[in-house]
């Protein structure tokens, strides 16, 4: 598909958007607390049926034209257009392979808002580790490390969901929760935790001991209370009576 083409469809998608936001009571999504993220004030019934009567006409891109005008789609800023690039990138996984890793890093930078990084990590980026184990999973330890918070946090809700019931990945989530204990981010301490919760559905012993010892030393409740979440009666009563060392 030609550039003119795809610029046009882009042009198009825009304007349906701010069209449907026009007459909304909300400016942007209030859930998103990053400053670089803007919204039409699309209300998410709407966007459902927007994006069911836009597939005919996305479903038959070429693969290289969805990545293409999902790039441009996120390089605008609205949460919209990247609810719309997100779709378009539902059936991309196989055109990311370690070569291009740069590009997919990129995308993630451009989303700015923690409900786009979640449906993209637990949505998308599993394929993609699924086909590339190894490289993928170098690239998220290297995330985890990472100055963006959005990055961060991705290294850690990567493992949530399906991924926190495998055993060979438990022991790098949790390595990837040990690195972020202290991180200064909300967003990042709560990604933290939900990766405890659901590790500790599928592995509850060893993670309720870790939950545990974090307590003991004095981890914010942010991370520890989030893990606790699914644990109840006595268990949870013992896990919460623990209180950091004095001293």
């Amino acid at each position: 598909m030609d550039q003119q083409t795809l610029s046009d469809l882009e042009i198009k998608i825009a304007s349906e958007l701010a069209e449907l936001g026009k007459d909304t009571p909300y400016v942007a999504d209030a859930n998103e607390p990053d400053p670089r993220y803007l919204g039409y004030g699309v209300r998410a019934p709407a966007m459902r049926t927007y994006l069911a009567g836009l597939k005919p006409a996305l479903a038959s891109l070429p693969i290289e034209s969805k990545v293409d005008l999902a790039q441009k789609l996120i390089q605008s800023g609205y949460g919209e257009q990247k609810n719309v690039a997100l779709f378009l990138l539902e059936d991309a996984s196989n055109y990311f392979a370690p070569n291009n890793f740069d590009l997919l890093e990129a995308i993630f930078l451009g989303l700015h808002g923690w409900s786009k990084i979640d449906g993209f990590t637990k949505q998308f980026l599993p394929a993609i580790l699924s086909q590339h184990p190894e490289p993928v999973l170098d690239l998220v330890g290297q995330w985890n490390n990472s100055s963006d918070l959005w990055l961060r946090r991705a290294s850690v809700v990567l493992f949530t969901r399906k991924l926190a019931k495998d055993p060979n990945l438990k022991d790098i989530a949790l390595a990837h929760c040990q690195n972020l204990l202290h991180d200064p981010e909300h967003l990042v301490q709560t990604g933290v935790g939900w990766c405890l919760r659901d590790l500790m559905r599928s592995h509850k012993t060893e993670v309720l001991d870790f939950v545990t010892a974090l307590r003991r030393q004095g981890v914010t409740s942010k991370i520890t209370l989030y893990a606790l979440r699914d644990i109840k009666g006595s268990e949870r009563d013992r896990a919460l009576a623990v209180r950091p060392k004095k001293g």
